[in-house]
């Protein structure tokens, strides 16, 4: 059977979640042993020099509520009052549960920060940058 086709059936049984971000403090850390996560591909948008992991993930074994915490946990958010805004934050959302699950987390952490949330929810889109493929097996 061809690599791909079965590749399409696993995520089938997988959810997709997407970031996006200019200064992760480590794009890698998505890469560990974090239970559940199956597939994650790297790309990079050049035209805005932001970084984007797609993961595919068991929901049975992570929520897509602790993959946005290691979201929020790999890159600042924030930019203080009247600076410049440099960095770049994306939540690309794939259904309507992980658009509200987004809002309530943006919405929890402008409660934390003093600073500005720059961090942006819009729903999902493909990409053709080139990237890097890393299956994982957990």
């Amino acid at each position: 059977m061809d690599r791909r086709i079965i590749a399409q059936k696993e995520r089938t049984l997988m959810e997709r979640a997407v970031f996006g971000a200019s200064e992760f403090f480590s794009q890698k850390a998505f890469i560990t042993d974090f239970r559940g996560i199956e597939y994650i591909q790297i790309k990079q948008l050049k035209e805005k020099n932001v970084d984007i992991v797609e993961i595919w993930f068991d929901p049975w074994k992570v929520s897509y509520n602790e993959l946005l915490d290691l979201f929020f946990d790999l890159h600042n958010p924030t930019i203080k009052n009247g600076q410049e805004c440099k960095n770049q934050s994306y939540i690309f959302f794939t259904n309507f549960s992980q658009l509200k699950i987004a809002k309530q987390k943006k919405n929890q952490l402008i409660q934390v920060f003093k600073d500005e949330m720059i961090t942006e929810i819009i729903p999902v889109f493909e990409h053709n940058d080139t990237g890097k493929d890393i299956k994982l097996i957990s």
